[in-house]
């Protein structure tokens, strides 16, 4: 048991903690009302889409110093329990491009860089699939 959880624990590399799709239930979006680009609400229910932004932010590693950016989104997760965790996410538009996740309490130092190829899957699915097709 002891190693079971080591392994599972492994991959809790953000202060945040590891996110579990299974626990979310919705995954709110808000567009950042000072963006000039016109971008819609979200509201994410699909299984494998909270897998997909549950896997961006359990790849993220930590961003040192302070952080000078512009979310694309306000982003809520919503857990079973009522639970909620807030965010600010930043994509932007261009394919192959990192992101950048920073927890809503904290705006200014604890921000997380989004691999690129896990930036592509949300801008495909934030954004179109044809647009931005989903690897």
């Amino acid at each position: 048991m002891p190693v079971l959880l080591a392994a599972v624990l492994s991959g809790c590399q953000n202060d945040y903690g590891y996110i579990n799709a299974r626990w979310v239930e919705e995954i709110d979006l808000t567009p950042n009302p000072q963006l000039e680009k016109a971008l819609e609400n979200k509201a994410i229910t699909e299984a494998s889409y909270i897998q997909a932004f549950a896997d961006a932010m359990n790849k993220g590693t930590r961003i040192n110093g302070d952080l000078d950016y512009a979310a694309d989104y306000d982003m809520l997760l919503i857990y079973g329990d009522g639970y909620t965790q807030e965010y600010d996410l930043a994509l932007g538009q261009e394919r192959g491009n990192e992101g950048l996740l920073v927890a809503a309490f904290d705006s200014t130092s604890k921000g997380y860089s989004i691999p690129a190829k896990n930036a592509d899957k949300l801008r495909g699915i934030l954004y179109g699939r044809s647009a931005y097709p989903i690897p």
